[in-house]
């Protein structure tokens, strides 16, 4: 049995042209084989499975019961070797062409820059366009191939990848500190001038929590916006306490320009997703991103 399937299986996928395209003669244009070929090759596997598989007129071509039953295994049977050409190719093809992201500002200044650094120079035939925007790109509507979306996510139908998930905290400078009321908790926090990673400046509720412990605290700004870099600027002139993401104030953590507030509480972290409309995540150049993004990210999150 298994010589008769290596010997009949590009004469089954011909039985599929022939049925698919309604005849020997449309088979023969679509795959290209002269007419008297397809004929005589659906005669040979005929002969070599012992049963009729089509009547044949002067008019028609059609599946015999028998044929019909070949055909529903040979239909399945061919669609899936396309599917694996079609993954071969992808693995195969070296990212080109055109890719199209966005994401906050936040992500793009201090996340995916280097990513993106990376993946220009391993990716030569790849043109980048990067919206970074506080505004809700709609994927599809503007033809982008990947969004980054920090938070929760309503339910799109958008392909998911995770990236990481990224925390908050409180900063200050080291001399601020030294001058300023002690804070040995959150509600310590009331005290000072706060400058939240926020979108209002109405009052935000935070929960903070340890290992033995969790409590909310109602926080009003004094100052509340949504890019990093003015509450980075206001904090670094000693002028008050600051809600940033970690992975924002690296260099100023290193460097002993700020300090953290509050060590042993921690924030809710939020997660961080690249979204791909389902038809365009198999593109090698999106595949490719997508790769080295949960890298790079993860590895800026640690």
């Amino acid at each position: 049995m298994n010589e008769l399937i290596d010997a009949s299986l590009s004469d089954l996928a011909l039985l599929v042209r022939v049925k698919d395209n309604g005849g020997f003669s449309a088979a023969a244009r679509i795959t290209k084989i002269p007419q008297p070929t397809v004929s005589r090759r659906i005669a040979t596997l005929e002969e070599r499975v012992g049963v009729r598989l089509f009547n044949r007129t002067t008019r028609s071509v059609v599946l015999t019961e028998a044929g019909a039953r070949v055909y529903r295994h040979a239909k399945q049977m061919l669609e899936q070797a396309e599917a694996v050409a079609t993954a071969l190719e992808e693995m195969n093809a070296r990212p080109s062409g055109t890719l199209r992201l966005t994401c906050p500002v936040i992500i793009g200044q201090c996340l995916i820059n280097e990513v993106l650094a990376q993946y220009i120079a391993t990716y030569p035939e790849v043109r980048i366009k990067l919206e970074a925007t506080a505004r809700r790109v709609d994927l599809i509507e503007e033809g982008y191939d990947i969004a980054i979306r920090v938070g929760e996510l309503p339910d799109s139908g958008l392909a998911m990848t995770p990236l990481g998930a990224a925390e908050t905290a409180f900063f200050a400078t080291p001399d601020y500190l030294a001058e300023a009321t002690a804070i040995k908790g959150p509600n310590d926090l009331l005290a000072h001038p706060l400058f939240l990673f926020s979108g209002t400046l109405e009052p935000s509720v935070l929960q903070f929590s340890r290992a033995d412990k969790k409590m909310m605290a109602e926080l009003t700004p004094r100052f509340a916006c949504n890019d990093v870099t003015p509450i980075l600027n206001a904090t670094l002139r000693n002028s008050g306490l600051a809600q940033l993401p970690r992975f924002a104030v690296q260099r100023e953590l290193s460097t002993g320009a700020l300090v953290e507030v509050l060590p042993n509480w921690r924030l809710p972290a939020a997660d961080i997703n690249a979204l791909t409309p389902s038809f365009r995540g198999s593109s090698p150049a999106v595949k490719a991103f997508l790769a080295m993004a949960k890298e790079g990210v993860r590895d800026l999150l640690q």
